[in-house]
């Protein structure tokens, strides 16, 4: 089976279970799906960043990031300060304990609280959106998804099509600026699409260029940030847990930074 034919029967599979979790007029659902996939990614960024035989680091990473996520999720200000200082502490105490190669130990403590920073608390923001008043039916989930996807699309046939200037060729060389720019168009006609169907009530006109650009944007800084990761840690996907795309950090790792911004637009728009 080709690796596009994989891609195709996996997406067909996938799909309509997101979809009918999107739907369901109730959060649980969705949080239990984000907080599932927020494990993988632990996962795999710890195996990426600390590798293989790191066995109770990666734990560590698991552990502390599934605790944060929680802390946003459920809880008020405080509570997500404080977890986010016991993290802190928890991860420099093990470490303390268990230092291993006292040279590295600065390192690891880093790449270990940056996997909770970057999985454990960005992706969390889209189980947040499916709590937003005017998305009772995930429309704010939608949204972002699709602006996401849709400048992921657009950029790559743009690319294809018209690239010819390199956008970053040092982290990503098949990326070109005519691509990038094709991206933000997709991300706009996502948005005019939620607006014209299933916001209508909620988006004005502007909105659509006023959220769709910095959306878009950050969201392909987050895939070059994850390609520049995985040139570091010189690897080729962050896992294999999805046939034909990789690892669960390969698919969100422009969603990463594009849904924080979505639920910033949206709290500051239409109120928390």
């Amino acid at each position: 089976m080709s690796n596009l034919t994989l891609r195709v029967v996996t997406a067909g599979v996938a799909a309509p279970i997101l979809v009918t979790l999107i739907l369901i007029p109730v959060a649980w659902p969705m949080w239990l799906l984000v907080y599932v996939a927020t494990a993988v990614g632990l996962y795999e960024w710890g195996t990426m960043t600390l590798g293989v035989r790191s066995l109770a680091e990666r734990v560590l990473v698991i552990l502390l990031g599934l605790a944060v996520a929680a802390s946003i999720y459920y809880g008020d200000a405080t509570v997500r300060l404080l977890t986010l200082a016991g993290a802190t502490i928890v991860g420099l105490t093990y470490f303390l304990c268990r230092y291993g190669e006292l040279g590295t130990v600065a390192a690891r403590f880093g790449v270990t609280m940056a996997g909770v920073l970057y999985v454990g608390v960005l992706l969390t923001f889209l189980a947040l959106l499916k709590r937003r008043p005017e998305g009772r039916y995930g429309e704010w989930v939608f949204l972002t998804l699709t602006l996401t996807w849709f400048g992921d699309t657009f950029a790559y046939f743009a690319g294809r099509a018209l690239g010819r200037r390199k956008l970053y060729p040092a982290i990503s060389p098949g990326k070109t600026i005519e691509g990038a720019l094709g991206g933000l168009l997709g991300s706009i006609v996502a948005v005019v699409i939620a607006k014209a169907w299933y916001l209508a009530g909620t988006l004005a006109w502007w909105d659509c260029l006023a959220l769709a650009i910095p959306a878009g944007a950050l969201g392909q800084v987050g895939d070059l940030c994850e390609s520049m990761i995985k040139r570091a840690c010189r690897v080729k996907d962050s896992g294999v847990i999805i046939p034909g795309h990789g690892g669960i950090l390969d698919r969100i790792d422009a969603l990463l930074f594009s849904t924080p911004i979505v639920y910033a637009y949206a709290a500051v728009r239409f109120g928390l």
